[in-house]
């Protein structure tokens, strides 16, 4: 039986394959094999919103869950299977608002979309769409939301999941294809131009997926290399 190693905290340059065989370049060293999965999101380098952040409201602002305490008033922004699985995550501990420009959650994958609105109707999770964010501002330590319809909320914490833009360079530097949008061209199994180059994740969805979805190409990755 193989054994299976993890390396944490490197940053892998590039991917360069040879004679059937892949080098992963990286921080921690280089690497050997015969298939490799690039599994990332995109929230590495995420959209922000259009509208300035107050430098006083860097700390309580942010775009993932890192940061997040609980019992804390949050309002998560954002329409996308990301937005929901945070807000729902969050309101185990917190008070929960999520808001959304649209007037209807159609983004998400079915799952989410059952979940949220459980969510709300168990009075976990407060739904505010169909408007738009005009700015937000620093009040006595909080964050004051303005809305476009000329309400104000505030919060003790905002969590802005909008989608994330795709690393070309990075994708590119492993040997991907890019499609005229600039998105990553691979097949039903997941499988890029190059032959046991595969991707998986957020960075597979042009929108951002969610967790499900992801273990779901996991699974079919490996049967594929597995001939299933």
């Amino acid at each position: 039986m193989r054994k299976l190693s993890s390396k944490f905290n490197c940053e892998v340059q590039k991917v360069v394959k040879e004679d059937n065989v892949f080098t992963v370049e990286s921080s921690c060293g280089t690497y050997k094999s015969y298939h490799v999965i690039v599994s990332i999101g995109r929230m590495g380098k995420p959209n922000k919103p259009s509208y300035k952040i107050p430098p006083s409201l860097r700390s309580p602002v942010g775009y993932n869950l890192d940061k997040c305490g609980n019992g804390e008033n949050v309002l998560v922004v954002g329409g996308g299977d990301s937005a929901i699985e945070y807000a729902c995550d969050l309101s185990d501990t917190n008070e929960v608002t999520l808001t959304y420009r649209r007037n209807d959650l159609t983004r998400p994958n079915p799952t989410n979309q059952e979940m949220i609105y459980q969510y709300v109707e168990d009075d976990r999770v407060t739904l505010k769409l169909g408007v738009d964010i005009e700015d937000v501002e620093s009040v006595e330590g909080q964050i004051q939301v303005n809305y476009a319809d000329g309400t104000h909320e505030v919060y003790d914490r905002i969590v802005y999941a909008i989608g994330g833009t795709t690393p070309k360079d990075f994708l590119k530097a492993c040997g991907f294809t890019l499609d005229e949008l600039g998105e990553p061209i691979f097949d039903e199994n997941y499988e890029s131009e190059v032959k046991g180059l595969y991707l998986a994740g957020d960075i597979a969805f042009a929108s951002g997926g969610s967790i499900a979805i992801a273990l779901n190409h996991g699974y079919r990755i490996v049967s594929h290399i597995l001939g299933k």
